[in-house]
C-alpha cells in the first residue's frame, strides 16, 4: 500500500513492528530496534516513522545522525541525543537530570571537556555510568525514545555508551531505534556487532520496492504522470531502491523532463554511480556560488553552521542565503533553525558523498586547513578543530601539534581515550618539535593503554629508548612491562623491568619494590621464568616496606607462597591489603589481584571481600581497564562463597565491560567464573556456550593462562556424564597447572575432576590415589573450602562405610567457613551416607540444612539431590530457605539495608551501581521472603543471614 504523505511504500510490516515497539515503551517495556539495509533502501524514513509514532504517543525523544566527518569527535552522537533536552529544561528539571552519578558525565557536554569539577576528570567508566544515569533520569518523568541514524559512523565513545546501555534498556523502559547501512565499514566493527546482535534486538530489513510500488512512488513525486515503460525502466535501473527513485524524480523536475517512454532509455544506464550522476546533473544548473557553498557544507559536515559555511566558502551572508535557497529547492540541502543558529545538512549521506567526491584533493586539503583556522579564530572546541586537522597531511607545524594535544586532553576529560589517542597519533605524524616528541610519545602510550595494548607498547618503548633519567625510566618501564605482560609477551616485559631495576639506586625503595612485584607477577602468568624465580629467596628476605611498592611485593610473594601450599603467604597478603591504601593507589598494577587470590584461596573472606568491594567502588570513578579485573575477582569471591547469583552478576558485568574496553585476556577468568556459577545452578548449556566463546572445546584451548578454563571444561564434561572426555580435560588442566608450578588444590582443582571421572570409569585405585594426593596438599594448605572438598571427594571414591568419617570431617571443617555451598555439598553426602547405613534419624537434620543452604545459594541441582535424599530418609523440608531473612542473597540484603535506612529506590540503585528496576525486583523478593507488605517494616525484619557461617 502506498502512503504518499509519509513517503513509505510497501513497508506495512515494518510500520507495524515500529508501532508495537513504541507501544511497548508506553507500557514501560524497553527494547532495541535495528533497521538494517543498503544505502537508500528507506532506513531513515522508517526512523522518521519511529519519531512520528513516539510524538503521537507523547514520548520524550532524542535523535541523532552519525556522520563520516564527525566519527572522530568524542560523544558527538550523545551530544545530539541530549543537548536539546538539556537546553529545554528549566533549572529545576536540569538539576533533576544531573542528579546522582549523572554528574560524572557533565564534561561530555562542556565546550572543552572541563565542567569545573573540583574532583577532576572522571574516568571512562565513570562517564559511561554517568551517561546511563542521565538517560535514567531523563526516562523518569517521560518515557524516552532514542533514535540514531547511520549507526555505522557513530563515534566510538557514543557507541560504547550504547553498548553499555544495551543490557539495561529493558529495565529503563527505553526504546533505542537505530539504522545501520549494511556493507559499510564501521567505526568499531567488534563493538557494533556486540550491540546489534543482542538477543533482545528486533531487526527490520526493508526489501527493495516491487515494480508496482515503484510506479506509485514515481506517480506521487511526479504529478504530471508517469508512462508505464518509463516506470519499468526506472525500476530496472534502481533495483527498487527508493532513494535512487526519488533522486531520479528530483532530477526530472530540475531538468523539466517528462516521464515518458521517450526518456526511458536515459535511465537504463544509470549504473552504480546513480546518485552521484543525478546530483551532478542538478548541481550543473546552479550558479558557482551555490556549488561552492555545498562543498563547504560537505567539508564541515552535517549540522554545519551557516556562518561557518559562508566563511569557508568565502561568501557574505546574502550570497550564502541565495545559494541555500537554490540548494534547498533542488532538495540537496536541508535547513534547520536551532535557537539563533541556522544549521545546514544534506538530505541524505549519499548526496553529501556525491558532492564531497567531486572535490579535488588539493582543494579539499586547503579547505580543511582553512576550516581549522576559522574555527580556531572563533574559539571553537579543540576537538572540532582537530577533526579537520585529521584530514590534512603532516606539515611539521608546532601549532597543529598543540591543537591536537589540546584536543586529546579534552577527549580524555570526556572519558573518550580512543579519540584522544587518534589525535595524539596524528600529532606524532606531524611530527612534533624534537624537544616535544618524547612527551607526546608518553601521552600517546599512556592513552593507548586503554585502547590498544600493542600500540601502547610501541609508543612507550620508543619513549623509553629516548629517556635517560633513571626515575623516569622506571616509571615508564612499569607501564611498558605491564603492556607486554597483558600482551602475553612476558620476555620483553622482563627485559624492560630488569633493565630499569639495574639503573635504580637502593634509595628508590618504592620504585624498586613495584618493579620487583611486577617481575614476580609476570612469572605467575607466564611459566618458565627461571631468572625471575631465582630472585625469590632474596626478595623474601627483604624487610617489610610500608609503601605501594612494598605492599605490591608482599602481594606477589604471598601468591608465590600460596601456589605451593605455604601458609606463610597469608600473613603477607593481609599485611599488604590492610587499611585499603593499596586499593586506592595501585590501579592496573597486576600484583594487587595476586594478593586477593592468596586470601581467596585461604578463605579469608572478610579481608578480601572488603578489599574487593573497596576496589570496585574506587575504580568506578577511574577507568574501565581497571574495573574489569576487579569485577572478575569479586565474582570469584562470590563463587567460592557459594553466592551464585552475585557471582554471575559480577562476571557478566566484567565480561561486558571487557568487550567494551577490548581487554581480551580478562575473558580467560571472568568467563570461566561465569561458566562455573552457571554449572552450579544447573544451566549447563549456557555454561558450555560461555566456554566455547573463549575457545575451550574438545579440540582447542585458548592461549595464555587457561588453567581455570580447562578445570571448568572438565567439570562441564563430568556433569554431562562424559567421563572419559572429562578425564582427558582434567589431565590436560593438570599439565598446564604443573607448567606454571601451581599445586595448591584451593586454586588448582583438576584432581577433584580427575578423581571423580576415574571413579565413574571404574578405575577406583587410580581415583583414590589422585584424591589422596589432593587431600595431602589440602591439609598442607589448611583452608576449609579446599580441605572440605578434598575430604568429600576422598569419601566418595573410598565408597561405602569407608567414606563416612571423611564426610564427617569435611562437614566439621566447613561448618564455620564462608564456603556455604561446599558445606551444603558436605552435608548432603554425609546425610546420604548416614541414611544408607541405617541412621535415618541422624541424616534428616543434616539433609534439611543442606537443602536450605543449597536453596539459599541458588544451587538447584544440589537442592534437588538433598531433597531426594531427605525424602528417602523419611523427612520433609522444614520452613526452608525460601522464606525468612536467612533466604536473602547478599545483593538483596544490601538493597534491603539501604532501603531500611531511608534511601529511595533510585538512591539505592545509584549507590550499588544497579538499575532502579533491579532494586524494585530485589525489594519485591525481599518483601516476599520476609513476609512483610512494604519497606516500613524492613528494619525490624532483618536478621543475620544463613549465608553467614555460624559462630
Amino acid at each position: 500500500m502506498a502512503d504518499a504523505a509519509s513517503g513509505l511504500f510497501e513497508r506495512g510490516e515494518e510500520c507495524a513492528a515500529i508501532g508495537e515497539s513504541v507501544a511497548d515503551v508506553g507500557h514501560g517495556a524497553g527494547g532495541l530496534l535495528l533497521v538494517e539495509g543498503p544505502a537508500g533502501i528507506g532506513k531513515t524514513r522508517l526512523l522518521a516513522e519511529v519519531r512520528a509514532k513516539a510524538s503521537e504517543a507523547g514520548l520524550a525523544l532524542g535523535r541523532a545522525r552519525a556522520s563520516e566527518m564527525e566519527r572522530d569527535f568524542a560523544f558527538g552522537v550523545v551530544q545530539q541525543l541530549f543537548e536539546p533536552l538539556l537546553a529545554a529544561a528549566d533549572p529545576a528539571a536540569l538539576e533533576e537530570l544531573w542528579q546522582g552519578p549523572a554528574a560524572q558525565a557533565r564534561d561530555v557536554f562542556t565546550p572543552t571537556g572541563t565542567s569545573g569539577s573540583a574532583a577532576g576528570p572522571a574516568g571512562d567508566f565513570a562517564v559511561l555510568h554517568g551517561l546511563y544515569w542521565l538517560t535514567a533520569n531523563a526516562s523518569q518523568s517521560h518515557r524516552l525514545v532514542l533514535v540514531v541514524d547511520d549507526l555505522q559512523w557513530c563515534d566510538a565513545p557514543s557507541l560504547r555508551y550504547l553498548a553499555y546501555l544495551q543490557p539495561r534498556i529493558a529495565d529503563l523502559g527505553l526504546l533505542v531505534a537505530t539504522a545501520l547501512r549494511s556493507g559499510e565499514p564501521a567505526t568499531d566493527e567488534r563493538l557494533l556487532q556486540q550491540f546489534t546482535t543482542a538477543p533482545e534486538t528486533r531487526v527490520l530489513r526493508p526489501h527493495p520496492l516491487t515494480a508496482q510500488a515503484t510506479t506509485r512512488l514515481l506517480e506521487a513525486a511526479l504529478p504530471a504522470g508517469v508512462d508505464p515503460a518509463f516506470a519499468l525502466a526506472c525500476h530496472r535501473a534502481s533495483g527498487g531502491n527508493p532513494l535512487l527513485l526519488r533522486e531520479l524524480a528530483r532530477t526530472l523536475i530540475a531538468e523539466e523532463m517528462a516521464a515518458d517512454a521517450g526518456n526511458a532509455a536515459r535511465v537504463t544506464d544509470l549504473g552504480p554511480r546513480a546518485v552521484t550522476r543525478l546530483v551532478e546533473t542538478r548541481l550543473a544548473r546552479l550558479p558557482g556560488t551555490a556549488v561552492t557553498l555545498a562543498r563547504a557544507v560537505a567539508i564541515l559536515g552535517d549540522r554545519a553552521d551557516l556562518t561557518a559555511a559562508a566563511a569557508l566558502a568565502g561568501q557574505d551572508t546574502a550570497v550564502a542565503l541565495r545559494g541555500i535557497a537554490a540548494l534547498e529547492r533542488l532538495e540537496i540541502l536541508r535547513v534547520r533553525h536551532d535557537q539563533a543558529r541556522t544549521l545546514l545538512s544534506f538530505v541524505h549521506p549519499l548526496v553529501r558523498a556525491a558532492v564531497h567526491d567531486g572535490i579535488g584533493y588539493a582543494y579539499l586539503v586547503r579547505a580543511h586547513h582553512r576550516a581549522a583556522h576559522l574555527l580556531t579564530t572563533a574559539g571553537a572546541d579543540p576537538e572540532r578543530i582537530a577533526a579537520h586537522l585529521l584530514h590534512t597531511p603532516p606539515a611539521a607545524d608546532p601549532g597543529t601539534v598543540g591543537t591536537l594535544r589540546a584536543a586529546a586532553v579534552s577527549s580524555t576529560r570526556r572519558g573518550a581515550p580512543g579519540n584522544a589517542y587518534t589525535y595524539l597519533r596524528r600529532a606524532l605524524a606531524e611530527p612534533p618539535p624534537g624537544d616535544q616528541r618524547r612527551e607526546v610519545l608518553v601521552e600517546a602510550g599512556q592513552t593507548a593503554f586503554l585502547v590498544d595494548l600493542k600500540l601502547a607498547a610501541e609508543h612507550l618503548q620508543e619513549a623509553l629508548d629516548q629517556t635517560v633519567d633513571p626515575l623516569q625510566r622506571a616509571d615508564l618501564a612499569l607501564q611498558l612491562g605491564t603492556a607486554y605482560l597483558w600482551l602475553l609477551d612476558l620476555h620483553r616485559g622482563v627485559v624492560v623491568w630488569t633493565d630499569a631495576l639495574e639503573r635504580l639506586d637502593d634509595a628508590q625503595v618504592d620504585r624498586r619494590r613495584r618493579i620487583e612485584a611486577a617481575l614476580l607477577d609476570g612469572a605467575l602468568v607466564a611459566p618458565g621464568q627461571d631468572d625471575v624465580t631465582r630472585l625469590l629467596p632474596g626478595l623474601r628476605a627483604l624487610p617489610p616496606h610500608d609503601s605501594v611498592g612494598g605492599r605490591l611485593l608482599d602481594c606477589a610473594l604471598a601468591s608465590f607462597d600460596m601456589v605451593v601450599c605455604d601458609p606463610a603467604g597469608v600473613a603477607r597478603a593481609r599485611r599488604a591489603l590492610a587499611g585499603g591504601d593499596l586499593v586506592r593507589e595501585a590501579s592496573l598494577e597486576g600484583a594487587l589481584p595476586a594478593g586477593w587470590m592468596a586470601l581467596l584461596t585461604a578463605d579469608d573472606e572478610t579481608t578480601v571481600m572488603d578489599s574487593l568491594d573497596s576496589a570496585v567502588r574506587h575504580e568506578r570513578l577511574r577507568g574501565t581497564a581497571g574495573i574489569v579485573p576487579y569485577y572478575a575477582f569479586r565474582a570469584l569471591g562470590w563463587l567460592w562463597r557459594g553466592q551464585l547469583a552475585e557471582a554471575e552478576s559480577d562476571a557478566r558485568e566484567s565480561r561486558q565491560l571487557a568487550a567494551i574496553a577490548r581487554i581480551e585476556v580478562n575473558r580467560l577468568f571472568a568467563d570461566v567464573y561465569l561458566a562455573d556459577s552457571l554449572m552450579e545452578q544447573g544451566r549447563l548449556d549456557e555454561a558450555e556456550e560461555v566456554l566455547r566463546s573463549i575457545g575451550v572445546s574438545a579440540a582447542s584451548r585458548p592461549p595464555g593462562p587457561a588453567y581455570f578454563a580447562l578445570d571448568s571444561y572438565a567439570r562441564l564434561l563430568r556433569l554431562r556424564r562424559q567421563d572419559a572426555a572429562a578425564l582427558r580435560a582434567a589431565r590436560a588442566a593438570g599439565r598446564v597447572w604443573d607448567a606454571f608450578g601451581f599445586v595448591n588444590p584451593a586454586m588448582a582443582a583438576w584432581r577433584t575432576e580427575a578423581a571423580l571421572a576415574l571413579d565413574a570409569l571404574g578405575q577406583t585405585d587410580e581415583a583414590r590415589r589422585v584424591a589422596a594426593e589432593e587431600l595431602e596438599l589440602a591439609r598442607r594448605w589448611g583452608a576449609p573450602r579446599a580441605l572440605g572438598r578434598a575430604l568429600r571427594v576422598s569419601g566418595l571414591v573410598a565408597g561405602g562405610e569407608a567414606g563416612l568419617p571423611l564426610f564427617q570431617e569435611a562437614a566439621a571443617v566447613l561448618e564455620d567457613s564462608p564456603a556455604r555451598l561446599e558445606y551444603a555439598k558436605a552435608l548432603t553426602v554425609l546425610g546420604a551416607a548416614l541414611r544408607r547405613t541405617g541412621q535415618r534419624a541422624k541424616s534428616r537434620p543434616l539433609l534439611r540444612e543442606a537443602l536450605d543452604l543449597a536453596a539459599c545459594c541458588g544451587a538447584a541441582p544440589l537442592a534437588d539431590r538433598a531433597r531426594t535424599e531427605l525424602a528417602a530418609a523419611g523427612g520433609r523440608p522444614g520452613r526452608g530457605a525460601a522464606t525468612g531473612a536467612e533466604a536473602l542473597t547478599p545483593s538483596e540484603r544490601r538493597v534491603a539495608e539501604l532501603a531500611a535506612g531511608g534511601a529511595t529506590n533510585r538512591q539505592v540503585a545509584q549507590r550499588l551501581y544497579i538499575t532502579p528496576k533491579t532494586v524494585e525486583v530485589h525489594l519485591s523478593s525481599v518483601y516476599r521472603k520476609l513476609g512483610i507488605p512494604n519497606r516500613t517494616q524492613l528494619a525490624d525484619a532483618l536478621t543475620p543471614s544463613c549465608l553467614e557461617p555460624s559462630s
